[in-house]
């Protein structure tokens, strides 16, 4: 894994322990809409706080495929869909990713993330496909007494891939190296690390996307920030308990 060497990019050093998960994410879409900050922060749990860019809070819908899932020295790997719709907070000096939702089509996965990450993962019913270099990708939540969480589209990259320069929206979206949860009001960090992202504008058909509705947000069938990544690698740790440091 020759990206673990690569860490001049990191905001913060990697973590001294060792990792427990490798995986790759595949043909991701990276769409995303501007919200009213007051509107997210309202939704998050305390003590996170939204982070914004260009006055905004963004809230992202992401299909892609998770792949070579496994934990470490563990020769079994596991491949499967996985949709997240997230947003961009801090908490003291760390900046990071909430998730609002992951939807995947791994029951086992699914339980996993639950019990160990505190993740908010869902069954669901996904499809994916590729015919003429466009994308297919479908999703269906399964859980009942719910709003519908549903989302279909098809999606293409329409440009070479760079990677995403500091101080740009596409590097605010993509360049986090942690995940943040909260859990009876302690926050909870989880690491990860990979190779700076190479992101391509994209253009996107999304002719269903009720993901936002269990949180009272409907969103239009078009965002405001369209990217395509081919491939990335990552590690991931374990969740840590996070000590604030303003």
């Amino acid at each position: 894994m020759e990206f673990l060497q690569a860490i001049d990019h990191r905001p913060y050093p990697l973590s001294r322990a060792p990792y427990v998960m490798s995986q790759a994410w595949r043909n991701l879409l990276f769409a995303h809409w501007r919200i009213d900050p007051a509107i997210l922060q309202a939704l998050l749990p305390e003590p996170l706080e939204i982070d914004t860019f260009d006055g905004s809070a963004w809230l992202g819908v992401v299909p892609f495929r998770m792949c070579d899932v496994r934990g470490r020295f563990m020769p079994m790997a596991f491949n499967f869909l996985e949709l997240n719709v997230r947003t961009y907070v801090k908490y003291g000096d760390r900046k990071g990713v909430f998730f609002f939702s992951l939807d995947a089509d791994h029951p086992l996965s699914v339980w996993g993330a639950r019990t160990f990450y505190g993740l908010p993962y869902f069954n669901a019913d996904m499809r994916y496909g590729e015919s003429k270099g466009l994308i297919h990708y479908a999703s269906d939540r399964l859980v009942a007494n719910q709003k519908a969480a549903n989302f279909q589209a098809v999606y293409e990259s329409v440009a070479p891939a760079q990677i995403a320069q500091p101080a740009t929206l596409e590097h605010f979206l993509t360049e986090r190296y942690c995940l943040l949860t909260v859990s009876n009001g302690k926050v909870d960090r989880t690491d990860i690390h990979h190779a700076p992202w190479k992101l391509s504008p994209a253009r996107a058909l999304i002719s269903v996307n009720t993901m936002a509705e269990p949180l009272g947000i409907q969103l239009s069938t078009e965002p405001d920030s369209v990217l395509y990544s081919h491939e990335i690698s990552m590690v991931a740790w374990m969740p840590a308990r996070e000590i604030l440091n303003r």
